[in-house]
C-alpha cells in the first residue's frame, strides 16, 4: 500500500497560482509595476519557508476552504484530488520569485519591456500551474 503524500491541497494551489496569475496580468494591462515586487515577497517566503507561509495559501485555507465543498475526482467521484507535493510547490514559487525579481530589476533599470515580458510569462505559467496542474519548475527539476 502506499503511503500518503503530504502536500498542499489541490485546491489551495489552484487558488494560489490562479491569483498570482490574474493579479500579474491585471499589473500588466494597467500598468501597476509595484505589484511585481509585491509578489516577489509572497512568493519568495513561500519558496524559502514553505508553502505554509504563503499568504495566498494562510488566507484561502483559513477563511474560504472551510466554506466550500470539497472537489471530487471526475474519474471516481468518491475520490477526492490528491494534494501537490511540498516540493512541487515550492520549486514553482522559486522559479515565480526569480522571474519576477528579475522582472522588478528590469523595471528598476528603466527596460520596462523586458519587466513585462518577464511578469506576463510568470502570469502564464502560474495560470498553466492552475488549470492543468502542470507546474512548470517542476518539470524543469525533474528533467536534470
Amino acid at each position: 500500500m502506499n503511503a500518503p503524500v503530504e502536500g498542499v491541497d489541490a485546491r489551495t494551489d489552484r487558488v494560489t497560482q490562479s491569483t498570482v496569475g490574474v493579479v500579474l496580468l491585471a499589473a500588466f494591462v494597467f500598468g501597476f509595476a509595484w505589484a511585481v515586487p509585491a509578489f516577489v515577497l509572497i512568493l519568495g517566503v513561500s519558496a524559502l519557508a514553505g508553502p505554509r507561509a504563503n499568504a495566498l495559501n494562510y488566507v484561502f485555507e483559513r477563511w474560504i476552504a472551510p466554506r466550500i465543498p470539497r472537489r471530487f475526482s471526475r474519474a471516481d467521484p468518491g475520490v477526492v484530488e490528491p494534494p501537490i507535493p511540498y516540493g512541487t510547490v515550492r520549486a514553482q514559487d522559486a522559479l515565480g520569485a526569480v522571474v519576477l525579481l528579475a522582472a522588478s530589476f528590469a523595471f528598476a533599470l528603466g527596460v520596462g519591456v523586458a519587466g513585462w515580458l518577464l511578469t506576463v510569462a510568470e502570469a502564464v505559467a502560474a495560470i498553466v500551474a492552475a488549470t492543468t496542474r502542470l507546474h512548470v519548475a517542476d518539470r524543469l527539476r525533474r528533467a536534470k
